[in-house]
């Protein structure tokens, strides 16, 4: 109940402001709805959270607030490494930072953190190939093995025959 209240007070405190373009209006994310999105996460809601810097970082771009939604939302889309999905996203939003907003703060913080997504995402390839190669050597171990038994009948039937 606190939180709902929580959140009706920073919505009709915060707002959102409205900005009128050449196509009409459009809706314009500001520092408020960062402080907003910010609040959730603190607050523990983290659906919520990712659900309003999505928003943030799916309108039109504002320095300073899109580029902060685009890194939290990153981190909220990091997973175990065992869960394929969750840091495919994460990745694709530190690109998209990169590419977007070269300059900001987040872009050089998300460097590091960007580059090790990287080498779970090839370590990940590796480990298929891997299984791979090692599925097909297992088939072919079973293929010699089957190989050595008919051979060795052969032995002993020509053994027999010898005697």
């Amino acid at each position: 109940m606190k939180r709902i209240a929580l959140l009706l007070l920073l919505v009709y405190v915060n707002g959102c402001a409205l900005l009128k373009t050449d196509e009409g209006m459009r809706h314009s994310h500001q520092p408020a709805d960062l402080a907003q999105a910010t609040a959730l996460l603190e607050a523990g809601d983290r659906a919520g959270a990712a659900a309003a810097f999505t928003a943030i970082s799916d309108s039109s771009g504002v320095p300073g607030v899109t580029d902060e939604a685009l890194f939290r939302l990153a981190l909220l889309s990091l997973r175990p490494a065992t869960d394929k999905e969750g840091n495919t996203q994460a990745l694709q939003l530190l690109k998209r930072l990169k590419k977007e907003y070269p300059a900001s703060r987040w872009t050089a913080q998300s460097k590091q953190l960007a580059d090790m997504l990287a080498g779970v995402e090839e370590l990940r390839r590796q480990v298929k190939s891997l299984k791979s190669h090692n599925q097909s050597l297992g088939n072919e171990v079973n293929e010699l093995n089957r190989s050595i038994k008919q051979l060795k009948r052969l032995d002993q039937e020509l053994e027999k025959a010898r005697r």
